[in-house]
């Protein structure tokens, strides 16, 4: 027999086990971990200068590393803390109002987008899902791919590089895997048979690995060397004066963070019923709970206000979901939401789900979500003085990642729901990109359960 108190002590103890499962003092979080890696790549010597000339490239005209660095870790956290969570009602479908219970559908519902129904009332729903993210593409580039080049300030005018100290410039490629495990429990009570009120609390483990390296592209070396010069024209590198490194590993990272993510509080009213249409307003707020140092939530509230449309034909489904949510944060952009598609049932016990989700982002653009522009260098060539010799030009690329004014998210998610007990419901889901939006994983799996009483 189905037991409600099992289920729920397995699910604190899987929850527990998940917070506790990193270390009890945390000596840096994920975001410091990160920055140390640009620091140690910025730590730089001058030949004859004493002190750190790192300064140098921060100041430069890629535009300043604190933004790059920014840019990096926000598409870590934009993309955990917006995660779809699972649909507000799950199962079949009744209307109470005669006191009779009736069913309204006799597919078991979508799996990540809504329908219009409610649970009906003093009706209770509730669900576990878990979802794993591979976090393997940024914009399209592979993860462990991914290259940020810093190139010197411009001291004197009129060009970079019309000096030899501004020619030298940095290659840092990061070699990251990360990936995110999401523990969903959502609950959604009928106050009415019109008017759910729900809440759905994410515990989210993101784990990162990264084995990055770092190269100076010392172009003062080249240019001494064909001359036949010694090296000691090398202007900038890593160590000591008397054992300069134009390579650097900086200190690698194998860290992971757990705890629970940004809390969303919702509501649904149902004011259209209709065995054919049906439709629905939702409101949906998220708390700022999860840790943002952490890649764990945003830090900053957010609202989601969604139009329902959903149907039944027999044992197809059709739904339409429109909305759009304001993102109160400095690190994403607000959104308008499109989902699309249907359940259809199968046979008494199984369901098949479809969707096209669709998230687009409008408004003014995140600073912090964008690149500097490439960069062009000066640099003379030939065997003779700098001021006789004709330039070539070199241009750097802050970094491999595309630049892009907005990073709008499509996916295509193909699931099951298997319904053993009238009041039990197992979901399977997979979620593939359709496009290179923002940090993507390939695939997305998602298996869970919900259950009614």
């Amino acid at each position: 027999m189905f037991c409600f108190s099992k289920v729920l002590r397995l699910f604190l103890i899987t929850a527990l086990a998940m917070c506790l499962s990193g270390p009890a003092i945390r000596a840096q979080t994920l975001t410091e971990q990160v920055n140390n890696v640009f620091g140690e790549v910025l730590d730089l010597k001058r030949s004859g200068l004493p002190g750190i000339h790192g300064d140098h490239f921060i100041a430069s005209n890629v535009a300043s590393s604190a933004a790059i660095i920014s840019a990096f870790g926000n598409f870590i956290t934009a993309n955990v803390s917006s995660f779809p969570l699972s649909s507000t009602a799950a199962g079949v479908a009744f209307d109470f109002t005669t006191g009779i219970p009736t069913k309204t559908t006799t597919s078991l519902g979508p799996i990540f987008a809504e329908r219009a129904q409610t649970v009906g009332r003093n009706r209770i729903n509730m669900g576990f899902n878990f979802s794993y993210l591979n976090l393997n593409q940024i914009r399209g580039v592979n993860t462990e791919d991914v290259r940020f080049s810093f190139v010197h300030q411009n001291v004197f005018d009129p060009t970079l590089g019309d000096i030899s100290s501004e020619r030298d410039y940095i290659d840092l490629f990061m070699n990251m895997d990360l990936n995110a495990s999401i523990l969903a429990f959502s609950g959604t009570w009928g106050i009415t048979n019109h008017l759910d009120v729900g809440v759905a609390v994410p515990f989210v483990s993101v784990r990162m690995k990264a084995d990055p390296f770092a190269e100076m592209n010392s172009i003062t070396g080249v240019i001494a060397n064909s001359r036949d010069t010694t090296a000691s024209e090398i202007l900038h590198y890593w160590g000591t004066e008397d054992n300069r490194s134009l390579v650097l590993s900086p200190t690698a990272i194998d860290d992971d963070a757990t705890g629970i993510g940004d809390i969303a509080l919702r509501a649904k009213y149902n004011f259209l019923r209709d065995r054919a249409v049906n439709m629905a307003a939702l409101l949906e707020y998220r708390l700022p709970t999860g840790d943002e140092k952490n890649f764990l939530g945003t830090g900053s509230n957010s609202m989601k206000f969604w139009l329902i449309a959903s149907g039944t034909s027999g044992n197809f489904s059709p739904h339409l979901n429109v909305g759009f949510d304001y993102r109160g944060s400095d690190i994403d952009k607000n959104e308008v939401e499109l989902f699309v598609g249907f359940d259809h049932k199968l046979n008494e016990m199984f369901t098949l789900a479809m969707d096209l989700l669709g998230e687009f982002e409008v408004g003014k653009d995140i600073e912090d979500l964008q690149f500097p522009d490439p960069v062009a260098i000066t640099i003379p060539v030939g065997p003779r003085s700098d001021t006789e010799q004709t330039p070539w030009i070199k241009t750097v690329t802050p970094t491999n990642i595309p630049n892009s004014s907005s990073d709008h998210i499509v996916n295509g998610a193909l699931g099951f729901k298997f319904s053993p007990k009238n009041n039990l419901v197992m979901v399977g889901n997979v979620l593939v990109p359709l496009n290179d939006g923002g940090l993507r994983s390939d695939l997305v799996t998602t298996l869970g359960f919900d259950f009614a009483f």
